[in-house]
C-alpha cells in the first residue's frame, strides 16, 4: 500500500509512509526481560463504538462501516511482531460460522511479504504459537492450526465442564487451567507465558481479557484505530466495560498519525500508547 500518512506526534508534519509504519522499530518488548510484552490495538469510532449487535443474527461483530484496507495492514503489522498471540472461543465460533476471517496465521500474500520477511530478520517463526481462552472449553477446532506449525496452549479457569476438558485431552491438545473461577488468572497465565520464553503477546481476545490485563499492569502497549465517523447505535460494544481502573488506566501518547481518506473515504488517526 503506497500511501503517506501525516505525523501528528510526537513532530508534527512530516509525512510517513503507511507501510510499514508499525515495523519501523525494534520488536515490541518489555523493559522487564522476565516479563513478556504484552500489546493490544483497537478499532473504534469517535463515539467509542467498537462492536454493533446484529438484529438478525443477534450477535455483535465490528460494523463495516469501521473496516478500512490501511487498518487492516497495521493489524497485521503488530501481529508481525508477536510469538505468541491471544485469542478466545468466542473468536474460534465467529471463525468456524464464518462470521470473521482466520488471522490465526499471518497471512501469505504479495502484499505481506515483507512482513514475513521482518520476522525472519528477527530470527522468528513464519507464524506465532497461540493461546485460546475459555471458560467453558466449547469451541471448534480450526485446520489451519495443523498445518501452521504453532503451538496452541487451551486456557481456562476452574468451572469447565470435565467432559469439555476431556475432549481436548483425547485429541492431543493439554488443558492448562489458571485459578479457580470461570475466567482465567491472568497472572498465572502470564507467569505460564514467561515460562514458555515468550517475548511478544498480541491481545486480540476482547475487551474483558483487556480490562483484567490493565487492571493488573501486564499490558505495556496500546495500539488504537479512531476512524472520523459517529455510529451510533444503542445495543454495542465499547472498549472497556468493567469496574473503574483508576491510576492502572492512565496512558502515556508515544506517537500518532493521521490518515487524510481511507479506503472508506474517511480520516482516521493511528495512535500508539504505553501504560503510566
Amino acid at each position: 500500500m503506497t500511501k503517506n500518512v501525516m505525523q501528528l506526534y510526537p513532530t508534527p508534519g512530516e509525512a510517513v509512509p503507511l507501510r510499514g509504519l508499525y515495523l519501523r522499530r525494534e520488536r515490541l518488548l518489555s523493559a522487564d526481560a522476565a516479563m513478556p510484552a504484552v500489546y493490544a490495538n483497537f478499532l473504534t469510532s469517535l463515539d467509542g463504538r467498537i462492536a454493533l449487535k446484529n438484529e438478525y443474527q443477534h450477535h455483535f461483530e465490528l460494523p463495516a462501516e469501521l473496516k478500512s484496507d490501511e487498518d487492516f495492514m497495521l493489524l497485521l503489522e503488530l501481529y508481525a511482531h508477536a510469538d505468541c498471540i491471544i485469542t478466545h472461543g468466542g473468536y474460534m465460533r465467529a471463525l468456524a460460522e464464518s462470521r470473521l476471517g482466520n488471522i490465526l496465521q499471518l497471512p501469505t500474500l504479495a502484499e505481506t511479504r515483507y512482513m514475513h520477511e521482518w520476522r525472519q530478520q528477527q530470527a522468528m517463526k513464519p507464524h506465532p504459537d497461540i493461546v485460546i481462552v475459555s471458560g467453558s472449553l466449547d469451541f471448534p477446532w480450526h485446520d489451519s492450526l495443523d498445518s501452521g506449525q504453532q503451538k496452541v496452549h487451551i486456557a481456562t479457569g476452574g468451572k469447565a465442564i470435565p467432559e469439555c476438558r476431556e475432549k481436548w485431552q483425547r485429541r492431543g491438545q493439554q488443558v492448562h487451567q489458571f485459578g479457580e473461577s470461570l475466567h482465567v488468572d491472568v497472572n498465572q497465565l502470564m507467569n505460564f507465558l514467561a515460562s514458555k520464553g515468550y517475548q511478544s503477546v498480541y491481545l486480540m481476545a476482547g475487551p474483558d481479557l483487556l480490562q483484567d490485563m490493565i487492571k493488573h499492569g501486564l499490558v505495556k502497549h496500546f495500539f488504537l484505530t479512531m476512524s472520523h465517523q459517529l455510529l451510533g447505535g444503542q445495543a454495542f460494544k465499547t472498549l472497556l466495560n468493567g469496574e473503574p481502573l483508576g491510576e492502572a488506566g492512565r496512558l502515556s501518547l508515544k506517537s500518532m498519525y493521521m490518515d487524510m481518506g481511507n479506503s472508506n473515504e474517511l480520516g482516521q488517526w493511528y495512535a500508539e500508547f504505553s501504560f503510566a
